[in-house]
């Protein structure tokens, strides 16, 4: 994509701020926060946390082991600890995406390696994600795992990605995060590999 603008980016002044995700606190969402401090469960847990983690493995109906964290990044830094992902590895992850895709590697002391987008989705692109994967392996390294984000609510193309991980035998990490509700092919978002850790 490229944008093509009349005069430098420095000059360019927005009479109004477009908020990627503001924070919305409605009536229900105070009561919780009232009920939290009022029954003194701020921390760690409680029965907010414990009804969310049951609610959302009703929703995703799939034998899932629910666990809410303090944090998506904090989510994607568990499972490449548990993927076993750590010194000397690479995780491939879409360029375009939040830098907390990225930032959980590099805690893990591997390296990211960043494949570009498909403008269909703006997710990572099948096309990409092969060749990317083709090139590390004639350079001799080895891809740990891959990690998708779905951006905005928009599934990326998880037919295509998960035929290429499987054919390279190496695990996708699925971050949802940012499409609960969304699915794909009748699937819900997160519910598409067959073998994977998933975010939200």
């Amino acid at each position: 994509m490229t944008a093509i603008l009349q005069e430098p980016v420095s000059k360019v002044k927005s009479k109004s701020k477009i908020w990627l995700s503001s924070p919305h606190m409605g009536t229900k969402e105070q009561e919780f926060i009232n009920e939290a401090f009022q029954g003194n469960w701020v921390a760690p847990i409680g029965p907010n946390v414990d009804g969310f983690e049951a609610a959302l493995g009703d929703y995703l109906n799939d034998d899932k082991y629910v666990v809410a964290l303090n944090s998506g990044t904090a989510a994607i830094h568990l499972a490449l600890i548990l993927l076993g992902v750590g010194q000397g590895d690479e995780v491939i992850c879409q360029s375009m995406t939040f830098s907390a895709s990225a930032n959980p590697i590099v805690y893990q002391g591997a390296t990211p390696v960043f494949v570009d987008s498909e403008p269909d989705t703006w997710n990572l692109s099948p096309e990409h994600l092969e060749a990317s994967i083709r090139h590390r392996l004639a350079m001799g390294k080895r891809v740990k795992a891959i990690i998708v984000v779905h951006l905005y609510g928009m599934p990326a193309k998880m037919n295509e990605i998960c035929q290429i991980a499987d054919k390279y035998g190496i695990p996708i990490l699925e971050d949802a995060a940012e499409a609960l509700g969304s699915s794909y092919y009748g699937k819900k978002n997160g519910n598409v590999w067959p073998v994977r850790v998933f975010l939200l």
